[in-house]
């Protein structure tokens, strides 16, 4: 992807959609830089410490039922909310992936102006910040089958694992959704590597991480089962 203009970003927060409430989104990744320098050295030394992710969101406040301040006003204060954050609503586009608790949530401004409010969240899990691709756009399932577009993540490596996040804004009755795995894009002879389900409400899924090596190299979602109507969307990647 070359130099673009943000117009088109999805920010995913358990099973409510922010994008459509927000014009700015900043996911901040940082390493604590740690002294060790000793006597007999010219320049100072330094060491890579305890990593961290932050997320800041601001956009337009409402407040009637199903819109923006409902969701983050009961959210603030809990730990390990999935959050799916991408440049662009598009299925195989880059997606950064974690699990936070929202600690900050402002509200209200000056006379006149359009109503904002901004959020700060924080990484609550030790899994830290994954990178990878959308593999389901937002969307409506209401069938079996493969579901979105596979994505090449290439192959997990030993020491590595593959994660997934799966986000229903809307549920039905229950839905299992199947991570699967094969050798390219055409799935062939698929491999179930991680099961999510099943769900019965809206909300955000952060699978279980599936430790490598999978020498696969393609990833996807499958609804093996589902009743009645779910809006969902899902992103997979590998991390450490």
């Amino acid at each position: 992807m070359s130099t673009f203009a943000l117009t088109d970003a999805v920010i995913w927060a358990g099973g409510y959609d922010l994008s459509g409430d927000s014009n700015s989104v900043t996911i901040n990744s940082e390493v604590e830089d740690l002294e060790v320098t000793t006597f007999g050295s010219s320049f100072r030394s330094r060491i890579g410490g305890l990593k961290s992710v932050s997320m800041d969101v601001s956009g337009f406040w409402q407040a009637g039922t199903g819109t923006v301040d409902p969701e983050l006003f009961s959210a603030l204060g809990a730990r390990n909310r999935v959050v799916t954050v991408a440049p662009e609503d598009a299925e195989g586009a880059t997606a950064y992936m974690f699990r936070a608790g929202i600690f900050s949530y402002e509200m209200f401004g000056a006379v006149g102006e359009a109503t904002p409010f901004s959020i700060s969240a924080q990484g609550t899990d030790g899994q830290g910040l994954i990178r990878g691709k959308i593999a389901k756009g937002k969307a409506t399932v209401s069938s079996t089958g493969p579901t979105g577009t596979p994505v090449n993540l290439g192959a997990v490596g030993a020491g590595q694992f593959l994660y997934a996040t799966f986000h229903v804004f809307s549920a039905g009755t229950t839905i299992t959704v199947d991570v699967e795995s094969d050798v390219d894009g055409s799935f062939g002879s698929p491999t179930t590597v991680a099961t999510l389900g099943p769900v019965t409400s809206a909300g955000g899924i952060w699978a279980a991480r599936v430790p490598g090596p999978i020498t696969d190299t393609h990833f996807r979602f499958n609804v093996g089962a589902v009743t009645g109507s779910f809006v969902i969307a899902g992103a997979i990647g590998i991390g450490s």
